[in-house]
């Protein structure tokens, strides 16, 4: 039996729907040679007064873009480089201009993440999906090594689930729709639950106006 607070429960009716600081982004997973702690983890303003890329913003998006533009330049300059030196990379630089570099009063981390991939559109389904695996081997993708202290990552990802509910003729074709599309792009995990079976899973719930359920039993959750 499952608790109310154990996943993510939506109801469909008729229809879905302090100054700034700069800091340089060591390349995850990669060690870093140097005397001095990790720049990424104190947010110091940098030194540098001109790099080749300037992100505006160090939240979800801006942190990603970084991420994701350091280890696409990373693979076309050294695409089979194991060396875990980096110190003498040749790769263009990218700064991040954040308010609070410290997170300590950011929205972003203050709230927990949802994670799901019940979507009707197939670019968002995708884009999940690889979200759901990066959160899965975050812990050897974002974790930065240093000669003093290595910063593991632990980004607490709970695949507990997310559960739609519809009440309506034209909600239950939607959830039936999606999960086609879903199936058919790999989520494995998704089932679809008469009121029956919804009620033998989650006791819980009252099912009394419910024409069926999606469930994603695994993949889908949150991360804090």
């Amino acid at each position: 039996m499952k608790s109310m607070s154990s996943l993510r429960l939506f109801r469909i009716c008729s229809r879905s729907r302090t100054a700034p600081s700069a800091f340089h982004l060591p390349l995850p997973g990669r060690r870093v040679i140097s005397s001095t702690p990790p720049p990424l983890l104190h947010g110091p303003p940098a030194a540098t007064k001109s790099v080749d890329t300037l992100i505006i913003g160090g939240g979800p998006m801006g942190l990603s873009t970084a991420y994701h533009l350091a280890m696409q330049r990373r693979s076309r300059s050294h695409p089979d480089d194991d060396d875990d030196d980096v110190s003498n990379s040749r790769s263009p630089s990218i700064a991040v201009v954040e308010r609070d570099p410290t997170y300590a009063r950011s929205s972003a981390t203050l709230s927990a993440g949802g994670v799901r991939q019940q979507f009707s559109a197939a670019e968002n389904i995708q884009m999940s999906l690889y979200g759901r695996d990066f959160l899965r081997d975050a812990a050897r993708l974002l974790s930065v090594h240093h000669p003093d202290h290595d910063d593991v990552v632990d980004v607490q990802f709970r695949e507990h689930g997310y559960l739609f509910l519809s009440s309506s003729l034209e909600g239950k074709r939607q959830l039936e729709q999606n999960h086609r599309l879903q199936k058919s792009l790999g989520c494995r995990d998704h089932v679809l639950l008469t009121p029956l079976q919804l009620k033998e899973r989650f006791p819980w719930l009252n099912v009394e106006d419910i024409l069926l359920g999606s469930y994603g039993a695994k993949g889908e959750g949150w991360f804090d």
